[in-house]
């Protein structure tokens, strides 16, 4: 039994949750990140190559989607989203970004260093390189800019053991060229005039944004499989806000009927309802804000469907409560039997339902997992609301006068036979 002064705290306690929701939810049109599909954006589809004895496995996967994160957040694009399908291809999605072409360009760069002996060079032919003597594993820093003559450079830094073999390299081949290759591609090739322990220099560099880029692929790693831009479209923010306003008009409808229904069918305790469920939706918002998930139009959908999955514990719990009032229970014992003998089948239901959303999470990619986070977080929102607050709501005006069968939802029918029994045991 509880008593009204933990009925009233718990109360205020939800009164200090909305106060932080509110925090985090202000301003209201930038509180929540937006996925591609509703801010617009890029989205680029990488599918793996297996080359010669490489072979691409989970592990290389997975290290190159980390990878290509750590790129995406040195070009300071913010929110994006790099996932797998079930084709094994690296999904990138890049919401905001209308100009994808830099973009690209870096995201799917393998990026593999080699340090090479320029063994012959003809402007008429491809150079002849060497074995490879050193790669980029060994690099500890990347930074763009300018050398003492004003030329544009990459200057490259090493670990420990990269600097040792560096200079083992150049100490053997003194007076022979240093090529310097990327991906392939000779980017310079100086002179070794003497042993050097130092930092290396890409040089003959055009733009110093074609330098940045150089470092930043550097400075991320290589990526452990080559991958192949399969798709590569770009997504206008026009459908996004269509479907922000038919999703945010689809919500009002839907809560405006639930509203309806709740209040036609259980009268002052529909009331109660409403209230929870509008506190439900302000703390639904204000985490979906703090966690900074980006919502998706599907995850939208999830939000709507749990506006009613929120009053499906209430229902439960109000019509068992008015059955043992029709038993003719005091309301106490009512409360007490509707709210026990519901919570079952509430917890049975939603737990069904989470399990639901973690299968779709784990097996689904992009806007599905965006669907199943949403309904999960509304699932576990609507049964807290239900279970804490409209508990300490009803059990704390439980024994006010205005709390009487027709508060109950109690039809006029239905009261005139419950007064009949009670006088006949009488």
């Amino acid at each position: 039994m509880r008593s009204r002064t933990t009925n009233i705290i718990i109360i205020a306690l939800f009164v200090v949750i909305i106060g932080v929701c509110f925090y985090y939810i202000y301003p209201f049109q930038s509180s929540i990140k937006l996925g591609l599909d509703l801010e617009g954006g890029t989205q680029i589809i990488l599918k793996p190559l297996e080359t010669g004895s490489e072979e691409v496995t989970d592990e290389s996967l997975d290290k190159a989607q980390l990878i290509i994160l750590n790129r995406i957040d040195q070009l300071g694009i913010s929110e994006p989203l790099v996932t797998r399908d079930y084709n094994r291809n690296i999904i990138v999605q890049l919401p905001g970004v209308d100009d994808p072409e830099r973009a690209i360009d870096i995201i799917g760069k393998t990026a593999q260093l080699e340090f090479r002996i320029l063994e012959s060079f003809d402007e008429n032919e491809n150079p002849v390189l060497g074995p490879v003597l050193m790669t980029g594993d060994k690099l500890s820093k990347a930074q763009a800019g300018y050398d003492p003559n004003g030329q544009i450079v990459v200057t490259m830094s090493f670990t420990a053991e990269g600097q040792e073999l560096f200079g083992k390299i150049t100490a053997e081949n003194v007076g022979k060229r240093l090529a310097i290759v990327l991906d392939g591609e000779m980017k310079s090739a100086p002179n070794i005039r003497q042993a050097i322990s130092g930092d290396a220099v890409i040089e003959g560099i055009a733009t110093l944004e074609e330098a940045k880029d150089i470092a930043l692929v550097l400075q991320t790693g290589a990526l452990p499989v080559n991958l192949e831009i399969q798709e590569s479209q770009t997504i206008g923010p026009t459908l996004g806000k269509d479907s922000i306003r038919q999703s945010l008009l689809s919500g009002i409808i839907g809560f405006a009927l639930i509203a309806i229904l709740m209040v036609a069918l259980f009268r002052g305790l529909g009331l109660v309802s409403v209230a929870a469920l509008i506190v439900y939706i302000i703390i639904f918002w204000g985490i979906l804000a703090a966690i900074k998930t980006p919502l998706t139009l599907p995850g939208i959908a999830g939000v709507v469907l749990t506006i009613g999955i929120a009053v499906d514990a209430n229902v439960l719990i109000f019509s068992r409560t008015k059955e043992e009032i029709l038993k003719g229970k005091s309301k106490y014992m009512a409360f007490t039997e509707g709210f026990r003998n519901a919570l079952k089948a509430i917890i049975d239901a939603n737990i069904t339902t989470l399990i639901t959303a973690a299968a779709l999470y784990r097996f689904g990619t992009g806007p599905i997992r965006g669907f199943a986070v949403t309904l999960a977080i509304g699932i576990l929102i609507s049964m807290f609301t239900a279970i804490v607050l409209v508990r300490a709501i009803l059990f704390l005006i439980v024994n006010s006068r205005a709390v009487t069968p027709g508060f109950m939802g109690i039809r006029p029918s239905q009261i005139a036979k419950l007064t009949e029994k009670v006088v006949k045991e009488k």
